[in-house]
């Protein structure tokens, strides 16, 4: 039983011949909410209550950012890296509660920031870089710091021990939020891919190092086999970079197919290789998990296919038969 797509571009010419899918990870093969963002916005409550001392008014919000904030910064573009995220969103909370404390920008809604990240990432000043142009230098912690903070709580000191052989300097009781990731896909997902002629598979991730080797780990236990031809990790490409779809490609000696991601960041990597792609190289859609409330805004930006679940993309085979 497949998912429905939800909406495909009325003029969609398919790529034919049709053999390739690549597969963002985070928040499309694997649920991140109760890992990923609940790290970022534990991360953030550390360093601006902890580290920097500061206290916000928890009778209106429990932690000083929140899972809506991410989702706008993750629609924004530019901090698909969960690092950049918390560097993000510490810097923000700690300027509103010091640096700005009282003044207009400490008002400015997180809906606003999210526009101006939006406009730096859509002409190649986004992201980390964004974030150290705008937001005061006293407001951001060292970013290594976030970077040991992060991979302590995602990961938990027992962990971290094993992947990293060191022990944990700031939350040495953290148990790990990698724990509560969960499949997005039913185990023989991919092998109903290849049976419906899709020959290539492959991730294009934000994720590194050992991220990559613990999601792949689960992954093959999961579904019963290494189901994909090709891995492009951040610290190879990072993502909207188009380099990382056509290193895939290279790889795969694809054809013509899709991309399905979840972010901003997903969006813009094929928008980006579609505006530079030459006559010779393969075409490639750009499919996107959304929620309900997104629908419209990856309408808008020129999106290809819709969809609640990767599992949705049997669904959209078997409509349009571009498999052949």
């Amino acid at each position: 039983m497949t998912t429905q797509v939800i909406w495909k571009r009325p003029d969609l010419l398919v790529p034919q011949p049709f053999d390739t899918v690549l597969f963002d990870v985070d928040g499309v093969l694997i649920e991140t909410v109760n890992s990923f963002r609940a790290a970022n916005i534990a991360v953030t409550e550390y360093i601006v209550g902890t580290l920097n001392g500061l206290q916000w008014d928890r009778s209106e919000r429990q932690t000083p950012m929140t899972q809506e904030d991410i989702t706008v910064f993750k629609q924004a573009g530019g901090f698909n890296s969960d690092w950049d995220m918390c560097y993000l969103l510490s810097a923000l909370a700690t300027s509103r509660l010091r640096e700005w404390l009282g003044s207009a920008l400490a008002e400015r809604s997180t809906e606003d920031w999210g526009v101006l990240a939006h406009e730096a990432a859509q002409s190649g000043r986004g992201g980390r870089a964004w974030v150290e142009a705008v937001f005061p230098a006293s407001a951001r912690t060292d970013y290594d710091v976030v970077v040991d903070i992060f991979n302590e709580c995602y990961w938990g000191a027992t962990e971290l021990q094993r992947r990293f052989g060191r022990e944990a300097r700031y939350m040495p009781q953290a148990e790990g939020f990698v724990q509560n990731e969960r499949m997005l896909y039913a185990p023989d997902f991919f092998e109903q891919l290849r049976q419906a002629g899709v020959a290539h598979l492959g991730m294009i991730t934000g994720r590194v190092g050992a991220e990559v080797e613990s999601a792949i780990e689960r992954m093959e236990a999961y579904s019963g086999q290494r189901w994909w031809d090709v891995i492009v990790p951040a610290d190879l490409y990072a993502k909207p970079d188009p380099q990382a779809l056509r290193h895939a490609l290279s790889q795969l000696e694809g054809r013509g197919g899709l991309y399905i991601g979840d972010t901003a960041d997903d969006f813009d990597l094929v928008r980006r290789y579609k505006a530079s792609r030459t006559e010779t190289e393969a075409p490639v859609l750009a499919a996107m998990v959304v929620h309900k409330q997104e629908i419209e805004l990856y309408q808008q930006r020129g999106a290809d296919l819709l969809v609640h679940s990767v599992e949705a993309l049997l669904d959209f085979l078997a409509l349009s038969n571009p498999v052949h």
